[in-house]
């Protein structure tokens, strides 16, 4: 078993976060179950907990998310699991 660690993925616009959570949570509740971590929201702040090498995954993950949500792109099922 890795490390546990907890990282913060502070976010600009709540716009954008809204868009990653997706209805009732549902992307954010893929990718931890994808990823075995633990995604809590802390105002503009994501907090992501689990062993190091799957939040980093995770982080990067969110942060490809709020790049298209930025840009204008749906975030929907199909780009979550991609």
């Amino acid at each position: 078993m890795g490390k546990q660690i907890e990282r913060i993925l502070s976010v600009e616009r709540v716009e954008d976060l809204i868009a990653v959570f997706g209805s009732f949570d549902e992307n954010t509740k893929r990718i931890e179950e994808a990823l075995d971590v633990k995604i809590v929201n802390r105002g503009t702040d994501l907090k992501v907990s689990g062993e190091e090498e799957n939040v980093d995954k995770a982080i990067r993950t969110l942060e490809g998310l709020l790049a298209l949500s930025a840009k204008g792109e749906v975030i929907d099922e199909q780009r979550v699991r991609y």
